[in-house]
């Protein structure tokens, strides 16, 4: 989805997005090696966990876990994670995504679906305090998590 030209903006509206969040400590990023390599590089400086990226992207990236349930539950300040508008079992993804952060914690998605289904999908997925950023066709979407 994020062609080599397009992470650099949409690492800028993530971080926004955390940043906005007060969202601090460790951060997965799901399925994206590309995009967890710059959030964790010099200029983001973020604690980045990389999880579900191929055998060849874990050579390279240190840290990475295979799925998300291998973490600590509640344990992440935040999950970012990429094309949850493509998904068809979303309410499960996001719901394993919710489990993973800690209460106040941030749920980033990123796609290039349509602004209000990302919405939809947040809120139906139980996140407070939607943002949404436009990076070209990428939608960033970011919401906190409410353990209740």
């Amino acid at each position: 989805m994020l062609a080599g030209w397009f992470v650099t903006p949409a690492v800028m509206a993530i971080r926004e997005a955390l940043r906005s969040a007060h969202a601090q400590g460790r951060v997965a990023v799901i399925g994206h090696a590309r995009l967890a390599a710059a959030l964790a590089g010099a200029r983001a400086g973020l604690d980045v966990v990389p999880v579900g990226v191929s055998a060849r992207a874990a050579r390279t990236l240190p840290g990475c876990v295979g799925a998300l349930d291998e973490l600590e539950p509640a344990s992440l300040a935040a999950v970012i994670g990429v094309e949850l508008g493509e998904d068809a079992a979303w309410e499960q993804t996001l719901r394993a995504w919710v489990g993973a952060v800690r209460d106040g914690g941030a749920i980033v998605m990123v796609d290039r679906g349509k602004p209000a289904e990302a919405s939809r999908r947040a809120l139906c997925g139980g996140l407070t305090e939607l943002e949404q950023r436009h990076v070209g066709r990428t939608i960033v979407t970011s919401g906190l998590v409410t353990h209740l």
